[in-house]
């Protein structure tokens, strides 16, 4: 547009620049025009949606070091969403009252399925409940925005945020546990071509020097999830065919195990040969090389597998190539209802708090005037993992020679304590240690002194000896409507939680091992007479 001015010339009506180097009022006319575009609000949303995802994600994170590369994984992802944009496919216009309906009702789950996770954050099958949720609705955004086409070319993006999310724990336990056996079978035998006496007692070896005991790092569990992770992400950056993509996967868990017992034989040779003092200074610094070994032999094997010709270019749709116009009120409704969530989310956990009552309290009086008593402590590395408050152990014989040991474990009331009081299960952790789960008693009840405590009874077989273990979990506060103190990690006992409001409570836990009576039964009824004698009232 042309002015007149005064002379007769024409000179040009200035523009408000889009340049963000413009003056501030031009810098707020672009501000409120994003605003007003309901594809960037949209696209807010959908990004609170993940964030808020990521944030329930980050207690395991944090907590377990087998997925703290977690944290690396929503950058990348972005990554690779940004490496997709360029070559979008055009967009498709797809709308559907269907895809409507199925949006909402997934924004509708979130308000449930926060109320179940405040409550359990431990849940891990839960977070992959949750993950699927988010990801369904980023796949709904996806369809709405540029129809079939764009989820093909951006869903595996999308997708690939999920290897965040830690395993269920009943999948997890039972690779890690036959990982870490394998391993140490193994490196037994690699020990042996070397001249090294060893033998093998589950997760354990045993050579001259000592015990070696094969954990997580050392098996190459922690490489392993990061080597998925990483075979993931450059599948995906380089574009590989699903076959591809296939054979980098396969190759990089070999390349890990591999890895991982050159790791693990060289701490069996070096406690063999200078000590297990030497080996334990030693033990941080190898795994740092063998992880500077897997992650630039991903790269370079990525690197031979990428096709000597460029992939063919995305398909082309019949409309434009950006997302479709969509109405600024649907991301205000959505952030709206985000909000909501998390308010009445809080609401509810801080009003149900205050009803709270305190369950009784105890601690564990040893048999200090046992001329066989005597305290021990908990290994560093499993002090390390359960991040507990204090810590208590002992080991006793009694006048019938039963062999006993006892632990105590607290964690204050804060975030996260019953998510890290769930870190130690006998049925976990003794299997460990090369013990074989002979029967689950299931949970038995015993008074002590007017206290009824519930404890998990189960046995184990380990050399020729049985071991039978009685755990309890007790949480220091609870509703007074719940029927049971222990949640035996039951849905059901998980939803009475939810409903009673009872999150980020105290917990303390007591187990006790006796080795000596011949059954279960027997166990139990020695069991029952002598624990009044070791529970006090506080």
């Amino acid at each position: 547009m042309h002015l007149l001015n005064m002379s007769g010339e024409s000179k040009s009506m200035p523009t408000p620049s889009t340049s963000w180097t413009a003056g501030p009022h031009d810098r707020f006319l672009l501000f409120r025009r994003s605003i007003q575009d309901g594809r960037v609000l949209a696209l807010l949303a959908l990004t609170a949606c993940w964030l808020l995802y990521f944030n329930l994600l980050s207690g395991d994170w944090s907590l377990d070091p087998q997925y703290n590369y977690g944290y690396l994984v929503p950058f990348l992802g972005a990554s690779l969403i940004w490496r997709r944009w360029p070559d979008r496919p055009a967009a498709v216009a797809s709308e559907t009252p269907g895809l409507m309906f199925l949006s909402v009702g997934l924004l509708l789950l979130q308000l449930p399925l926060n109320l179940i996770q405040g409550a359990n954050p431990e849940w891990r099958l839960l977070y992959w409940v949750y993950g699927f949720q988010v990801l369904a609705l980023t796949f709904c955004l996806l369809y709405r925005w540029g129809g079939g086409p764009w989820i093909r070319h951006f869903g595996p993006a999308w997708a690939f945020m999920l290897i965040a999310v830690p395993w269920p724990s009943g999948w997890e336990q039972p690779v890690i546990q036959g990982l870490m056996r394998f391993i140490a079978g193994l490196t037994v035998d690699v020990a042996g071509l070397l001249g090294i006496p060893a033998l093998q007692h589950g997760n354990v070896i045993q050579i001259s020097a000592g015990l070696v005991g094969i954990d997580e790092a050392c098996s190459g569990v922690r490489s392993l999830q990061s080597a998925l992770m990483v075979s993931l992400f450059l599948g995906e950056m380089h574009c590989f065919s699903w076959l591809r993509r296939g054979g980098l996967l396969v190759a990089s868990l070999l390349f890990v195990l591999l890895a991982n017992l050159g790791r693990t034989t060289t701490l069996v040779w070096t406690a063999a040969g200078h000590g297990l003092q030497v080996m334990k200074a030693w033990h941080d610094t190898i795994g740092t090389v063998v992880m500077l070994i897997v992650l630039p032999g991903l790269l370079v094997l990525a690197h031979f597998l990428k096709p000597k010709t460029s992939p063919p270019p995305a398909s082309i749709g019949t409309g434009p190539g950006l997302p479709l116009a969509m109405s600024r009120w649907v991301g205000l409704s959505v952030l709206g209802w985000l909000l909501a969530v998390q308010v009445a989310t809080e609401l509810w956990y801080r009003v149900h708090e205050t009803g709270l009552i305190a369950t009784p309290r105890w601690s564990v009086a040893w048999p200090v005037n046992n001329p066989q008593f005597k305290t021990t402590a908990i290994a560093e590395e499993s002090l390390a993992m359960l991040h507990c408050s204090s810590s208590e152990a002992a080991v006793w014989k009694d006048e019938s020679g039963n062999q006993w040991s006892g632990y105590v474990l607290l964690w204050n009331p804060g975030k996260n304590s019953v998510q890290m009081s769930s870190f130690h299960r006998p049925e976990y952790c003794f299997p460990a240690a090369g013990a074989k789960l002979a029967d689950d008693f299931g949970q038995v009840t015993m008074d002590a002194n007017g206290i009824q405590i519930p404890f998990h009874h189960l046995s184990f077989t380990m050399g020729t000896g049985i071991l039978n273990v009685f755990y309890c979990l007790w949480p220091d506060r609870v509703s007074p409507q719940e029927d049971t103190l222990v949640a035996d990690g039951s849905q059901a006992s998980r939803l009475r939680a939810v409903l009673a409001g009872r999150r980020d409570v105290g917990m303390k836990a007591l187990e006790i091992v006796v080795q000596g009576p011949a059954t279960g039964e027997a166990a139990t009824t020695l069991f029952k007479a002598q624990l009044p004698a070791w529970i006090k009232r506080d």
